[in-house]
């Protein structure tokens, strides 16, 4: 007879197979539904289908091409769309169910033919006698290609008809596992009734056991018990020199710790030059790698320390006076041994000389006492802090202050010599686009290998930065000749190539200079000419060369009017805004203008933002300008029609002088403009850190566009893309000016409109100045355009709004 056990393993393994096989008969359904539904859809039908529809569409094409202006692109298009079509019926899959239609392989091949044979006749089916002929071509396929999507229409019900069968005949499978299953369930759950009885007979059983194990386990508590209470009394009586033990380590490691922890090293010798104590940082000062013994002669230890160092102390130490009490305190320089540990933020170099302080006391036992401070890196931090009084902490040159002396210094050999001297003031172009595309570490090793430069250039001349970008070289017992040509060697220097940490980084620098006595005889007066000279090199371009001359003087001096006309200006109502229309390059109107500030002076006339915003933004006017120029144009835009978009600059100033958020929200709400109709254009000047990001996000979410301007003219356009997600790319008007004379600039634009378009960004076109121009960017596929061509920049007075415009003459 079977057992309780194996019966239910049986039903139990029974029921498990039952399980699977109604599992399997699932997924068997499920696949036989998914072929039904493939065969219900018979994508071999929906092909072939489309095939005689493309096919029907390009004949009804070609007869009309005469007739239609339109005719010979529309006839291509559909020719297009027909090859696509028959080339899906060339996937082999496709191909392997067409084959074993009856003709349907033949009619694929004569249709190939069919269309190898049309593609030279398509650019000229306007005419009739090819249109007549290209119909002839194709009227042979008319009834075999009916005829092929109906043999793949039954080869799809065929297959439909066949599937439902089987799925039907699983269907029927299904029931019978299922009934089986509940037939199995049934007697297993009878097995478990009769087994869980049997479980609580053996659980009772197991009950009587439990009590006679706990009685045993209490005679066995009774016994522990008396165990106990022996080896209590028994350790009683070892309490106290246990306790007398410990107080006594107690007192010893504490000593230790102490003795140990001090920052100076100690050690104490009795009157027979014998040694008492010492700790640890004394053993490692003087290279004791073997714990010295209390007691050991201190000669016998000057043996056993690394190098001559403790000797020549100790000798020093012999020589003091043995009063008792009288501290000697003196600092003992060591040329040789082992350095000391580095203590604070600069490490001592390998090598150097040890110095320590030793603070020596006579005991009137005769011993002494004597402590040892190592201050070898305190003489090494007030030494490196004489040298950063005078040089640059970067590159290592003279600073500012040094370099005045040393010319100081050259003037005055100059006069009495009379010599003449020259200073060459070095300014990096655009040394902010390096730290913006590779970063400040890169900045800086790139400003180290520009001063490594500039030395091996200089010869004897002194070179000093003076902070930033800017470098300044000493030129002393110069000819007159010589001075331009150490400049040009300078300029040079740095424009050529530099690698940094595997890039190639490549700059420029602007350069002015000056000769004393012509230029200036005192230190400060030549170093403002240099500079001058190299603010004047800086205007010029980049890598410029310039000399310092006297109307340069003059120049600063019309730069400080400027500067104080400007900080009138404002408040004086000399600003006006001017406005360039925007308009959408595919149906030709007007959607917007940019607003462009001016400023009227009284006695200048007009003068150029080219001029003033500079200066506005190094005197920190820029904010207040700012704000007005935004409020202005809101208040502006709010009269216009039709709901056009107004566009206003930004200037990366703005981000670190005023509440831009608030600036922009303050202008918003007295003018009352829908944030939407408002643009935003940044240059990839502005530092886009987690400050100026913040703002551009909340700036967007109140609906406000945000344009990058001049894209494509700096270092990190790109990244800029990628760090913020801009609703317009503005293309740079110098690639426009140029569509005419480089062909590599209408690449750059297409790649412009390209990317903006898998970005979702508007591209906008600027300096469109002629119809050449326009048509271009047109078949680029520009959004947008700006420039003289569609309107110059007018007041908000004279602006006409018309629903279409045509470009300017």
């Amino acid at each position: 007879m079977v057992s309780l056990k194996a019966g239910k393993i049986i039903l139990l393994g029974a029921t498990c197979g039952m399980i699977a096989a109604a599992v399997n008969v699932s997924v068997l359904i499920g696949a036989r539904q998914d072929e039904l539904d493939a065969a219900s859809r018979c994508r071999t039908c929906a092909a072939a289908a489309g095939v005689e529809l493309e096919f029907t569409r390009l004949e009804e094409r070609i007869a009309a091409a005469p007739a239609a202006a339109s005719g010979v692109a529309d006839a291509r298009l559909r020719f297009d769309a027909l090859r696509e079509r028959a080339a899906a019926l060339d996937a082999p899959e496709l191909r392997a169910e067409l084959a074993a239609l009856p003709g349907a392989l033949p009619t694929l091949d004569r249709l190939d033919a069919v269309l190898r044979d049309l593609d030279p006749l398509m650019g000229r089916v306007d005419r009739p006698d090819v249109g007549a002929a290209a119909l002839a071509l194709m009227a042979p396929l008319d009834f075999e290609l009916s005829r092929l999507v109906a043999e793949a229409d039954r080869l799809g019900e065929a297959r439909g008809a066949a599937g439902r069968a089987e799925l039907a005949r699983l269907y029927r499978v299904l029931t019978t596992v299922v009934a089986a299953l509940f037939a199995f369930g049934a007697a297993l759950l009878a097995l478990l009734y009769r087994h869980n009885r049997r479980l609580g007979e053996a659980r009772d059983r197991l009950a009587a056991s439990t009590a006679e194990l706990e009685a045993a386990s209490a005679r066995l508590a009774a016994a522990n018990a008396e165990a106990s209470a022996a080896a209590a009394e028994l350790a009683a009586r070892n309490v106290v020199l246990d306790r007398r033990d410990r107080e006594l380590g107690q007192q010893n490691k504490r000593f230790d710790a102490a003795l140990n922890n001090m920052s100076l090293a100690l050690c104490m010798v009795d009157a027979g030059d014998r040694l008492v104590v010492y700790n640890q940082r004394f053993a490692d000062l003087f290279g004791l790698d073997l714990a010295p013994i209390p007691g050991v002669l201190f000669a016998d230890l000057v043996a056993l320390a690394d190098g001559p160092r403790l000797g020549e102390v100790h000798a020093r130490q012999r020589a003091l006076s043995t009063d008792g009490g009288r501290v000697t305190t003196f600092v003992q320089d060591l040329s040789t041994g082992l350095a000391a540990l580095p203590v604070g933020p600069f490490a001592v170099p390998p090598g150097s000389g040890l110095v320590l302080s030793v603070s020596h006391r006579p005991m009137r036992d005769g011993g002494w006492v004597a402590t040892y401070e190592d201050i070898t890196q305190r003489r090494h931090d007030e030494a490196r802090i004489a040298h950063l009084a005078q040089h640059d902490a970067l590159t290592g040159l003279s600073n500012r202050g040094a370099f005045a002396a040393k010319l100081d210094a050259a003037l005055s050999d100059g006069r009495r010599r009379g010599r003449a001297s020259a200073v060459h003031c070095i300014g990096v172009d655009r040394f902010r686009d390096v730290n913006d595309g590779f970063g400040h570490g890169a900045g800086d090793a790139l400003l180290r290998e520009i001063a490594a430069r500039l030395l091996a250039e200089a010869g004897d001349g002194a070179v000093a930065r003076f902070g930033g970008d800017e470098f300044a070289v000493l030129q002393t017992g110069a000819r007159a000749d010589e001075i331009p040509a150490l400049a040009a060697r300078l300029s040079r220097a740095v424009a050529r190539p530099f690698t940094v940490g595997g890039r190639e980084i490549i700059v420029s620098a602007g350069l002015g200079h000056a000769a004393a006595p012509a230029d200036g005889d005192t230190a400060d007066a030549l170093l403002k000419a240099a500079q001058l000279a190299l603010a004047e090199a800086k205007r010029a371009g980049r890598g410029a060369v310039r000399a310092f001359t006297p109307d340069m003087d003059a120049a600063r001096r019309a730069r400080r009017a400027l500067e104080a006309d400007l900080g009138r200006a404002l408040a004086a109502g000399e600003f006006e805004l001017f406005f360039q229309p925007l308009v959408d390059a595919r149906r030709v109107a007007v959607t917007g203008f940019e607003a462009l500030l001016r400023w009227r002076h009284p006695s200048r006339g007009l003068v150029s933002p080219v001029e003033f915003i500079p200066v506005a933004e190094e005197l920190g006017l820029i904010g207040g300008i700012g704000a007005w120029v935004l409020g202005a144009a809101c208040r502006a835009a709010t009269a216009w029609p039709g709901g056009q978009t107004v566009a206003v600059n930004l200037s990366p100033a703005q981000f670190a002088v005023t509440d831009l958020l608030a600036t922009v929200e303050d202008a918003l709400s007295a003018s009352g403009l829908d944030p939407r109709r408002l643009e935003l254009e940044i240059t990839e000047s502005v530092p886009l850190g987690e400050d100026s990001l913040g703002v551009l996000h909340a700036l967007r979410t109140r609906g406000i566009r945000i344009a990058m301007d001049d894209f494509g003219t700096g270092y990190s356009s790109l990244s800029y893309l990628r760090r913020f997600p801009f609703d317009k790319i503005k293309i740079d008007q110098s690639f426009v000016r140029d569509l005419a004379s480089r062909p590599d600039c209408i690449k750059i634009v297409r790649s412009i409109t390209a990317l903006g378009q898998s970005l979702g960004m508007t591209t906008t076109a600027e300096g469109v100045e002629t119809a050449e121009q326009f048509a271009q960017l047109q078949a680029a596929g520009c959004d947008q355009v700006q420039g003289y061509h569609f309107g110059r920049p007018r007041p908000a007075a004279e602006i006409a709004f018309v629903p279409e415009i045509v470009a300017a003459a």
